[in-house]
């Protein structure tokens, strides 16, 4: 076999075992999620909805504003409590050191990101993170969050709320 053969086959099976590890990344998103909401004391628990996350086609970067084009995976999201009627698409967190992209950093959490430590979902008007069961999740300099699960969500004019994966 002659060299050019020899390095052809060589990169063929680089490309092979990187395409194949990039394929078995663990996606922890999918999956059906209990919305818990607990009352001002902190002495019940009501779960007022389920959602259902599903991963979805990647975004087609001729779409999406040039920011986004360093993750184009993409999950749906459907909720129980409106019949599934309204799907909406969420992306993660944009987290792109190399063009100073970092969502994670207006709560302070880029450090604990790139330990593995919390990982997020965004969907416009709120997000989705998980971390691990039983931590305190800190925002900003004084506000203080418990998961008891390690998945909570935070929608806008709402607040915080705790999801427990089936």
């Amino acid at each position: 076999m002659n060299l050019k053969k020899s390095l052809f086959l060589i990169l063929i099976g680089i490309s092979s075992f990187l395409s194949a590890q990039k394929k078995t990344e663990k996606d922890i998103w999918p999956g059906t999620y209990f919305v818990n909401e607990t009352n001002k004391e902190g002495t019940q628990t009501t779960t007022t909805d389920t959602l259902v996350i599903a991963r979805i086609p990647d975004a087609d970067p001729d779409k999406i504003p040039a920011k986004e084009e360093s993750d184009l995976a993409r999950w749906s999201m459907t909720s129980k409590r409106d019949g599934g009627k309204d799907k909406i698409s969420v992306k993660r967190f944009l987290f792109d050191v190399k063009n100073n992209k970092d969502a994670y950093k207006e709560f302070g959490w880029t450090d604990l990101h790139k330990k593995g430590k919390i990982s997020c979902i965004d969907g416009g008007h709120f997000f989705i993170c998980q971390t691990l069961p039983n931590t305190t999740v800190t925002f900003g300099k004084d506000e203080k969050y418990f998961t008891k699960t390690g998945v909570f969500g935070i929608w806008l004019h709402y607040g915080v709320v705790e999801l427990q994966k089936k």
